[in-house]
């Protein structure tokens, strides 16, 4: 098992655990029923003790690196997604298109299974640049009568507006759990830390999760995708949204 997958474990359990305290007659699906796999880091070189970090997976440290194991050692093809990434680009239908189509509606995760919205820079619900308030459709707990904290209705128009109108061919679109999201990132890359080629229009920014924060109500789950770690804000702040399904 690899860094990522172990993290990725641990983050569900203590996620899991922690919304059980705060909300305990709740039961919540985590994201992860989803996945058909996980992604491996993205990183392909190694830590070196005397010269810092090397541009290969080599190392004089004995221990194995994350390198050495996963779909980045073992798919780094680059055929479809960078060390071991793999994706396939679909239309405004969901038909899959040429690795090196541009225009492209949405990317579905050859991995996990996932199918993810692709921003634009066109205006319209899809825009990149589009911000929102935390807890709108999707938003775990959101409309259990003993929901926690505020949630605010911010992102509604886009989950939406995109089931209704079939996006990509598809009407069950959502905000990802934390879990998912973060598993989209690439550790191998960052500014931002996700493959452009398959989601332009990424910002270097903080893009929300379906996740609440436990214990913190005020609070909810979010990933950087500058360098891609999840942290948390508050749910009045604004960020931004990919939609999964």
């Amino acid at each position: 098992m690899n860094n990522k997958n172990f993290t990725a474990l641990i983050a569900i359990a203590i996620l899991s655990i922690n919304i059980a305290i705060a909300q305990p007659d709740l039961i919540f699906k985590n994201g992860m029923e989803q996945f058909f796999g996980l992604n491996d880091t993205g990183i392909t070189w190694s830590g070196n003790s005397s010269t810092g970090v090397n541009t290969g997976c080599t190392s004089n440290i004995s221990a194995p690196q994350d390198c050495d194991s996963g779909r980045d050692a073992t798919l780094n093809n680059d055929a479809d997604g960078l060390a071991g990434f793999s994706f396939t680009k679909l239309d405004t239908d969901g038909n899959p298109l040429l690795a090196n189509a541009s225009g492209h509606t949405c990317v579905k995760d050859n991995v996990t299974g996932l199918v993810w919205e692709v921003k634009t820079n066109i205006a319209g619900i899809h825009n990149k640049d589009n911000t929102y308030q935390w807890g709108g459709l999707t938003a775990i707990g959101r409309d259990h009568p003993n929901s926690l904290g505020t949630y605010y209705d911010g992102w509604n128009e886009l989950v939406q507006g995109s089931n209704d109108n079939n996006f990509c061919g598809y009407n069950n679109w959502r905000v990802p759990t934390v879990e998912e999201l973060s598993d989209l990132a690439n550790y191998g890359t960052f500014g931002p830390s996700l493959e452009t080629n398959y989601f332009p229009n990424t910002e270097p920014t903080v893009y929300w999760t379906s996740s609440p924060r436990s214990r913190v109500t005020s609070n909810a789950w979010n990933v950087y995708f500058d360098y891609s770690y999840d942290y948390y804000g508050l749910r009045s702040g604004s960020s931004r949204v990919r939609l999964v399904r």
